[in-house]
């Protein structure tokens, strides 16, 4: 899952704007003609380039996994001390730009495709982990006795306040996620 994604031109425009059709629609009720939206792409340089819609969605959900943790964390990276950076990563308030009203792409198509596509579902997952192996990065980093517990307890803050961001179309949530965030990181144990 983890290999490099390398698609450039036509193939990247048309992986990028999927990505948003995908995003907005729905991976089902978007079409392969849907998901190009006004780029003046052929259907037949589509089909060249991903013969079916499932290789189109798996190549919006491998670009996603591999950009999400740099679109999320990314503005607060230049904060040196990780536990900082973890209860900062929560201010939506203090950092613009990022869509987190939008949900999580990986977690929509591991749902819309849960029986029905099992790589899809594979991908899905993949790409909506990334987080919580970034927050176990940093728990490490912070010298956390039981790292990976915290990571877990940090991304279902995260996940959480995705989902009700994204019902709510704000992020109010947020702020209740950073509180408990650092709470968790309070509590938790240090070697």
């Amino acid at each position: 899952m983890d290999q490099d994604l390398e698609i450039e031109g036509k193939k990247l425009e048309i992986v990028k704007n999927a990505f948003d059709r995908f995003y907005e629609g729905g991976f089902h009720a978007t079409s392969m003609e849907a998901a190009l939206g006004g780029t003046g792409i052929s259907k037949r340089t589509l089909y060249k380039y991903f013969p079916s819609k499932e290789d189109l969605i798996e190549a919006v959900l491998r670009l996603y996994g591999e950009h999400v943790v740099d679109d999320l964390f990314g503005p607060v990276a230049d904060i040196e001390d990780p536990r900082k950076q973890i209860v900062e990563f929560f201010d939506v308030n203090e950092i613009e730009g990022r869509m987190l009203t939008r949900g999580c792409l990986g977690m929509k198509a591991a749902q819309e495709y849960a029986g029905k596509n099992g790589r899809i579902v594979e991908f899905g997952r993949y790409a909506s982990s990334r987080g919580e192996a970034k927050f176990l990065e940093l728990c490490k980093l912070a010298g956390f006795a039981e790292p990976g517990r915290v990571a877990k307890q940090l991304n279902l803050l995260f996940q959480g306040a995705l989902v009700l961001s994204h019902t709510s179309g704000e992020t109010s949530a947020f702020i209740s996620a950073r509180d408990a965030a650092a709470a968790i990181l309070e509590k938790a144990a240090v070697h």
